[in-house]
């Protein structure tokens, strides 16, 4: 299938499980409350795990709509051990996280949806390059874009593969495996 039909048919809800289902788990615990994955992340929020410290609009809207101060913004980059105050008020505002998850996993479709020269591709297959984006960014003209430019049809066999390629595919393969299979398997 082209890209077109893809989108004709896309459930958005259903991508936003599986990513919380690649993210957090599918744990809803974690949706409304900070969670630290360690390295160069900060805390994190929501389905798609909202970097405070990596992502200037993830700040932002805890500032706008969930009523944060510099303070506590200051309190997540520093990696405060004690943030249960901060999920409390976090917690407060599920309409507003459900409502960002929901524009960002639209945001992504549309990212993929716009890149060009795109192989033939399943459902499935845009779901995986959609996960990949969440997790690595799908940059226009980056590698994954020069290689998928390469392929006539794309398979999870070949995303799976560049996937466990990359830097955190040799040093994480489980983790590539496990969301690799989630996708398979809840897809």
């Amino acid at each position: 299938m082209n890209i077109k039909e893809i989108i004709k048919n896309i459930d958005v809800k259903k991508i936003m499980k599986i990513i919380a289902l690649n993210e957090i788990s599918n744990n809803q615990n974690f949706i409304y409350k900070f969670s630290y994955a360690g390295g160069r992340s900060g805390y994190s929020f929501g389905r798609s795990q909202f970097d405070v410290k990596n992502n200037d609009s993830a700040k932002k809207f805890l500032q706008e709509k969930c009523d944060f101060s510099d303070s506590d913004i200051n309190r997540l980059l520093q990696l405060d051990k004690d943030v249960l105050d901060l999920n409390g008020k976090l917690s407060e505002h599920k309409k507003e996280i459900d409502e960002l998850d929901l524009q960002h996993i639209k945001s992504m479709i549309n990212h993929v949806v716009r890149l060009e020269g795109l192989p033939e591709m399943n459902e499935k297959v845009f779901i995986h390059l959609v996960d990949y984006h969440n997790q690595f960014n799908l940059a226009i003209n980056g590698k994954m874009h020069k290689y998928l430019k390469t392929l006539k049809i794309a398979t999870s066999e070949n995303i799976l593969k560049f996937k466990l390629e990359t830097k955190w595919g040799i040093e994480h393969p489980t983790d590539v495996i496990r969301r690799y299979n989630n996708i398979e398997k809840n897809y």
